[in-house]
């Protein structure tokens, strides 16, 4: 049966969220504090951060004792010290259990925020989607949520304007992390996947497509994405939600829960048998959802079922039912559910 957070815990990440929510931007780099210069005999004011490539940066906020430094002085204290009560609450909830992405995936997803990519179609997909949506649901973290890969997904279209000299792939670089495009197996197609040199961390562009598994371009981030079968189902229809990192909370869009569950099945029955551990990996990350939302929102798993196009569902039915050997400690009510699905016809 799904384990869910105490009330107190719920209503800290609901006041985190909240705060994070308010951020027009994710400040990539730390707190920072004040230092002072003397040249030629007068005394200037700077504030100094740290940025995610481990140099620092110096900005003058002026001579010291002005008004206009004080003040300008004053707006970096208060910045800080939000920045810093929000990584400490974040702090807390990795700890009580909550999902939490690595500082260098997080800092990634933030900076593809303060790019407008989620603001303008993108959806953040995959495991660090799970993570995000267990969350917001109050779920515990299960043992087996982890991963390096960053997976973006769109209806087709994101049309978040860049300057036209720059890229997908400029954007990423912009933390300070170089990342670097993945040749594909076909020399001929572009890629679709950018990796950190020298990290596991690996980001990937997805498009709604067909079981052939097209490579599909995206003119506005001058990059291409490949193209997944019953992708559009997944990404209809977002919601706003979050991503923990080590010290930031990141905005981000997210797929329906109940849409990500029932796509998971679908997903799991997509893989080669060769990779039969991914699949169960798909099961039990669904399995999870399942559990939770038919105890709180068993509305929303009816209304994703009624709205599965007809040749997924024969996949979802199979599924189901693997689940049901798969994952015994379920709750009768999350069994049913499941029980139902596999008898439909």
């Amino acid at each position: 049966m799904a384990s869910f957070h105490n009330e107190a815990l719920q209503t800290l990440y609901a006041s985190v969220t909240e705060r994070a929510s308010a951020q027009p931007i994710v400040p990539l780099h730390s707190p920072g504090s004040a230092a002072q210069k003397t040249v030629d005999g007068k005394t200037y004011t700077y504030w100094r951060v740290y940025l995610a490539s481990g140099k620092h940066r110096e900005t003058s906020l002026g001579r010291t004792g002005e008004p206009a430094t004080d003040a300008a002085l004053e707006a970096k204290m208060l910045e800080s010290a939000e920045m810093r009560s929000l990584a400490a609450d974040a702090q807390i909830l990795r700890k009580a259990g909550f999902a939490a992405a690595d500082n260098s995936a997080a800092l990634t997803i933030a900076t593809l925020f303060n790019a407008g990519i989620f603001s303008h179609g993108g959806v953040l997909v995959g495991s660090h989607a799970f993570g995000a949506l267990l969350n917001g649901l109050g779920v515990r973290l299960p043992a087996n949520y982890r991963t390096e890969d960053i997976d973006i997904g769109s209806t087709g279209s994101i049309t978040v304007a860049i300057p036209e000299d720059r890229s997908f792939l400029d954007i990423l670089c912009d933390i300070g992390i170089p990342f670097l495009e993945v040749p594909e197996l076909d020399s001929r197609k572009p890629s679709t996947s950018f990796k950190a040199r020298g990290q596991p961390l690996k980001v990937d562009l997805l498009v709604p497509g067909t079981e052939a598994y097209e490579t599909k371009p995206l003119p506005q981030l001058r990059a291409h994405a490949t193209g997944l079968p019953y992708f559009g189902y997944l990404v209809s229809n977002p919601a706003r939600g979050f991503v923990l990192g080590k010290e930031h909370v990141v905005p981000v869009m997210l797929p329906d829960p109940a849409r990500f569950a029932l796509h998971k099945l679908v997903v799991s029955t997509l893989r080669d048998p060769s990779r039969a551990v991914k699949a169960e990996k798909d099961q039990r990350q669904a399995a999870t959802l399942i559990d939770a939302l038919t105890e709180r929102f068993p509305d929303w798993l009816t209304a994703a079922a009624d709205e599965l196009e007809k040749a997924a569902r024969t996949r979802v039915r199979a599924a189901a039912a693997q689940i049901l050997t798969l994952v015994p400690n379920l709750s009768e009510r999350a069994r049913d559910f499941l029980a139902d699905l596999g008898a439909e016809t």
